[in-house]
């Protein structure tokens, strides 16, 4: 099985997985791989002509877009592996439509990390974590006395959003026995994780909960949709955790709640920006928590030559495809346009 990995710089190659990456070494075992860096002016004719040698194409994250004109001439090509999530970058709806390819990601890779992320921002904002650093610093003396620790249990949970992410995360709850609601409007009741209470509005999700976790994917569909009103909904000291994307949440009606102290927040992610300018005065503010889009990130304890979960999905998905056997993880077009 030959596979193509194309770059469109030597800085891009540098920044991925390549050549010395453990999942490379691990596919060249297995298979014939090549990879190639483009000319910066390249021409994407030609760049299609080259795919049409290979039955495999490798993409991920900053990838050269993958020529419109393969969806109806694919040569050999047969499958894109995306090693990463999102491909609406780089692969247009006209590729992902083409009955001769077959377009996968890395599935259900990230849930673990990000699972965990938003797990332990919602103990450390549910136990006001920051209050107490704030009060040792301070010998004791807290400029906020009206702390407001909490346990899980019982607890309401609300969760935006019940795919990987939502689902390992329910996981984790599961021990410590909170009430959980669930939002998630392409999922049915029956489909729901053991013990979740489907509800079938965004109204009606927050009335019910006194924490809101936001697992749903950014689309047209879901930006902005966690409005003023919404917010509204939540108790006094009630808490918001994003690990998701910033954009869904209204940035302006957050922060005012925010900025009022009458909500908590864990916020991996933000609008418009991840990461608040130097200025900001959010920055200070102790009822919330900002971990700058990095919680998912295992950078320590992690062994150079351990294959991470969505290195074990692409080679998987690589396997099931040289076996004439459907891989997993498939990206249709009702998918495509859900997609962060």
């Amino acid at each position: 099985m030959k596979i193509l990995r194309a770059y469109k710089n030597e800085t891009d190659k540098e920044r991925a997985y390549g050549t010395e990456s453990t999942l490379f070494k691990e596919i060249r075992k297995l298979y014939d791989l090549t990879e190639v860096v483009l000319d910066e002016n390249y021409d994407e004719t030609e760049f299609a002509e080259l795919i049409r040698q290979y039955d495999v194409l490798l993409t991920m994250w900053r990838s050269p877009r993958v020529p419109d004109e393969l969806a109806d001439n694919p040569g050999n090509l047969k499958l894109i592996c995306n090693i990463t999530g999102s491909v609406g970058g780089w692969i247009s709806e006209k590729i992902v439509a083409s009955p001769h390819i077959t377009v996968t990601n890395w599935g259900d890779a990230p849930s673990h990390g990000v699972a965990e992320g938003a797990f332990a921002l919602l103990m450390a904002v549910m136990k006001d974590i920051p209050l107490a650093i704030e009060h040792a610093q301070n010998n004791g003396i807290s400029a906020h006395p009206d702390r407001k620790p909490a346990s899980l249990y019982k607890l309401r949970i609300g969760i935006y959003g019940m795919g990987a992410i939502g689902r390992k995360f329910v996981d984790m709850l599961r021990p410590f026995m909170p009430v959980v609601f669930a939002f998630d409007p392409y999922v049915s009741q029956e489909q729901m994780p053991e013990g979740v209470t489907k509800v079938d509005t965004l109204e009606e999700l927050f009335s019910h909960s006194q924490v809101m976790v936001i697992h749903a994917g950014l689309s047209d569909e879901t930006r902005n949709s966690v409005t003023k009103e919404l917010l509204s909904m939540l108790p006094d000291g009630g808490i918001i955790i994003n690990t998701a994307r910033g954009a869904i949440i209204d940035p302006d009606a957050l922060r005012a709640e925010l900025a009022s102290g009458r909500l908590r927040a864990g916020l991996d992610v933000m609008a418009p920006s991840d990461w608040p300018d130097e200025d900001d005065p959010i920055r200070q503010w102790t009822n919330v928590i900002m971990t700058g889009h990095f919680i998912a990130n295992p950078i320590w304890g992690v062994d150079a030559d351990k294959l991470d979960f969505t290195e074990i999905n692409c080679l998987e998905t690589l396997k099931l495809f040289s076996e004439g056997k459907p891989p997993k993880y498939i990206i249709d077009l009702d998918r495509y346009r859900r997609m962060t």
